[in-house]
């Protein structure tokens, strides 16, 4: 188990299990946490025992945004255009890296804590999570990733309608329109996403790095760029030991086990 300030990082089986671990603040964003979770995520990235990410929460947030304290502070304008473009740098790491990353979202989820549940590349929520655009209470915009990711999950009238009123969802409502891919019993929260992390854990590498990478940048591709996308990868996926041995397998009518190679 690696050690870090503000987070709680652990292995559980193929499955690096990443808790931001400050209740206090319910898991604000603030520098050390954020730092913190970049750091985990990079580790868990290059680490050939590790297939998934999940990243969930401590208390009853998974998080609630930004620092407020720190906003209390106040930016001169390049400063704050700094700081952003900082945190943006950091963040962003959740979608370029090549393994499944997962949030298990065991409460609030909202400002930038929404954000970076989006950042995911699925959500499963507790039952008793809540999800919201709380930004325009603090007169400020969404912001990491948000104004992206949101009206392509719920639509553009949706999304204005969340982002226009700030109000809180709860976990059954963002699953119906979208956002979330499975609501639990609170208790059965971590089990099951940890479970969902194995399962993609075991699965070809290869061929799961690429398919993110492809889906992330298509809502901006047109159908040929993608599908030329698709070509270039699958000729990748073609040459690996997981293409054979899935081939093999299902002829063979068995579960293949793939080695990510």
């Amino acid at each position: 188990m690696s050690t870090y300030d503000t987070i709680l990082y652990e292995k559980r089986g193929k499955v690096a299990l990443v808790t931001m671990n400050r209740p206090e603040m319910m898991n604000a964003l603030e520098a050390a946490l954020a730092q913190d979770l970049v750091s985990a995520v990079r580790a868990a990235a290059t680490d050939d025992e590790i297939g998934s990410i999940v990243l969930t929460g401590t208390g009853r947030s998974f998080s609630s945004g930004g620092d407020l304290s720190r906003l209390m502070e106040g930016f001169a304008l390049l400063e704050g255009r700094r700081w952003m473009q900082e945190g943006y740098s950091q963040l962003l790491e959740l979608t370029r890296i090549k393994k499944p990353v997962i949030a298990a979202v065991n409460g609030y989820a909202v400002g930038a804590g929404f954000s970076l549940a989006m950042l995911c590349d699925l959500i499963y929520a507790a039952d008793t999570a809540k999800f919201g655009q709380a930004f325009i209470k603090i007169g400020a915009i969404p912001d990491c990733g948000s104004l992206y990711f949101l009206p392509r999950l719920v639509g553009l009238q949706k999304a204005k309608e969340l982002v226009f009123t700030g109000v809180n969802i709860d976990a059954a409502e963002a699953h119906r329109i979208g956002i979330v891919n499975r609501v639990l019993p609170a208790a059965e929260l971590l089990e099951e996403t940890i479970a969902m992390g194995q399962q993609l854990a075991e699965g070809p590498a290869v061929a799961l790095g690429l398919a993110k990478e492809i889906l992330n940048k298509s809502s901006n591709l047109n159908l040929g760029e993608v599908m030329d996308l698709e070509i270039y990868a699958q000729s990748l996926c073609l040459q690996t030991e997981d293409h054979k041995e899935g081939v093999i397998a299902f002829l063979e009518k068995r579960k293949p086990i793939f080695k990510g190679q």
